[in-house]
């Protein structure tokens, strides 16, 4: 889906332009220019939420990479309670 024409030529540059800062830098009152673009919702392989202009957020790499290792272990502690029962 990243490698997609939609991805590369349109949603991605489009949302840097429409919000070249990182948000989640503006709400600790940092002014962090943005270079990556972010699902908020993971789409979980769905066209539709993967293509909603609403459902992406403009961040900087460090801010990025902490909220995909925050959901990388949500994910991981819920296997665990999952099976544990």
């Amino acid at each position: 889906m990243y490698r997609t024409p939609q991805w590369l030529d349109d949603l991605r540059p489009t949302q840097l332009l429409r919000e070249p800062f990182c948000r989640e830098c503006a709400r600790r009152g940092i002014r962090t220019l943005a270079t990556d673009v972010d699902h908020i919702e993971d789409h979980k392989g769905d066209w539709g939420k993967f293509t909603d202009r609403n459902n992406l957020q403009s961040l900087c790499h460090s801010c990025h990479s902490r909220k995909t290792i925050a959901e990388m272990r949500a994910k991981k502690d819920a296997l665990r309670s999952r099976y544990r029962r």
